[in-house]
């Protein structure tokens, strides 16, 4: 289960008008960040990961027929990491992002999927932020 995301900060949203493909008129562009928290500590010279999905509603409330696609990037933007020591090390990754149409909301979903690990003794590491990118192609009727 995804945990929901309620705040955004700094969004930013452009809306283009297109012409296509097919009867799409409408690009919106939505930038912005969000706080997070994936954290994850090791004990003795074990390996430990913490994996998690974040999930946000974004852009406009579109009817399924208005909603073309939609594409999302994000990156890490807020990462800690506490008693690396000789041969410790710590690891953040983005593992999966996808942004689509949910149809309880009439938004975009945008889902990011993140990775923490760490190796050594009393090491942790956190991921405390993320930021990220969408596109939205939607086909809205003319004013």
């Amino acid at each position: 289960m995804a945990i929901k995301i309620a705040q955004v900060d700094n969004l930013q949203q452009l809306d283009v008008l297109v012409a296509g493909p097919d009867d799409a008129n409408h690009l919106f562009i939505i930038d912005g960040q969000f706080d997070a928290s994936l954290a994850i500590g090791s004990q003795g010279t074990n390996f430990a990961v913490a994996k998690e999905t974040f999930s946000v509603l974004i852009g406009p409330k579109l009817a399924n027929r208005q909603f073309v696609r939609a594409i999302a990037t994000a990156s890490i933007v807020k990462t800690q990491i506490a008693n690396i020591a000789l041969g410790g090390f710590a690891t953040w990754n983005i593992v999966e992002v996808d942004a689509d149409w949910d149809d309880e909301s009439g938004q975009v979903e945008l889902r990011i999927e993140a990775q923490v690990s760490c190796l050594g003794s009393n090491q942790s590491a956190s991921i405390n932020g993320f930021a990220f990118h969408i596109t939205i192609l939607a086909a809205l009727p003319a004013n």
